[in-house]
């Protein structure tokens, strides 16, 4: 993940401005609408009898910067061994992450940015079949590239509520806190209508202190707590974690940050229990 300077941004030409002033409307009516239709139609598929989540979860979060490194695929293979959910970040699509892993998984997948070699976005990995999933996408005002969210539910064993899971990469490059504020803020009646256990992890991208406020002020609204991690080494830039998992109905047994050569980030891997 590249940043620009802290101390100086690039100026732009008032032509730029007006255009990304322009996307950013417009990518928040697109935002609003697809929020509206993935809040209707989560929860409406009945549960048959199958595959649920049951016990303790064992879960994943890792952005993979794109699998472009030496030595992903012998991390994820280890790192993913056991997991219930893996949430990734930057995921290549044709990189077939799933064959790095020993156990068949279910995979959903929200389209982000594609060049002409590839497709990357956000995908979690499961070893239950979601029984509803929709993407949210999010734009870079700076840059024009989309920012992928994934929304998956999941049946839960002897129990009538589900388990909602949300993989985001957050905006990044952006004029003030706007576009992050409206990333967020489309998840806000899916969290409002959802009455069981949630999960929300990724790259969150609060490398400020405004930064993380947006997205502790919002998971605070909804009732989501952070997972600490100590000792706490996640990918910092500026000194603040980028990465994070909250969760909803859920308790963390253990957390760890596990420190690795083949991302730009460091995966997180925790063990969560319903209440």
């Amino acid at each position: 993940m590249k940043f620009l300077s802290a101390t100086r941004a690039p100026r732009l030409p008032v032509l730029s401005l007006a255009f990304i002033c322009w996307l950013a409307f417009a990518s928040s009516a697109s935002l609003g609408q697809a929020s509206r239709h993935c809040s209707e139609a989560l929860g409406q598929v009945r549960i048959t009898p199958g595959e649920a989540f049951s016990g303790d979860l064992e879960i994943l979060s890792w952005n993979i910067q794109k699998a472009s490194n030496d030595g992903w695929a012998q991390d994820l293979a280890v790192l993913a061994d056991e997991v219930n959910l893996a949430f990734i970040q930057e995921a290549s699509v044709q990189a077939e992450l799933s064959n790095a892993i020993n156990s068949p998984l279910y995979q959903t997948f929200a389209a982000g940015y594609a060049d002409s070699s590839q497709q990357t976005g956000v995908m979690t990995l499961s070893t239950t079949s979601p029984i509803g999933q929709c993407s949210l996408t999010s734009w870079e005002p700076w840059l024009g590239t989309p920012k992928a969210t994934s929304v998956a539910e999941f049946p839960l064993a002897g129990r009538e509520d589900r388990l909602l899971t949300i993989n985001l990469h957050a905006v990044n490059f952006a004029l003030g806190l706007h576009d992050l504020r409206q990333q967020f803020r489309a998840l806000a009646e899916l969290l409002e209508q959802h009455q069981g256990p949630v999960i929300l992890a990724g790259d969150l991208n609060t490398w400020s202190g405004q930064r993380q406020t947006v997205v502790d002020n919002f998971t605070n609204e909804f009732g989501l707590g952070a997972i600490a991690f100590n000792p706490d080494l996640r990918t910092t830039v500026f000194g603040r974690a980028l990465d994070h998992i909250y969760i909803r109905g859920l308790q963390a047994q253990s957390a760890q940050a596990i420190p690795v050569t083949s991302s730009d980030h460091n995966p997180l891997r925790v063990r969560l229990v319903f209440n």
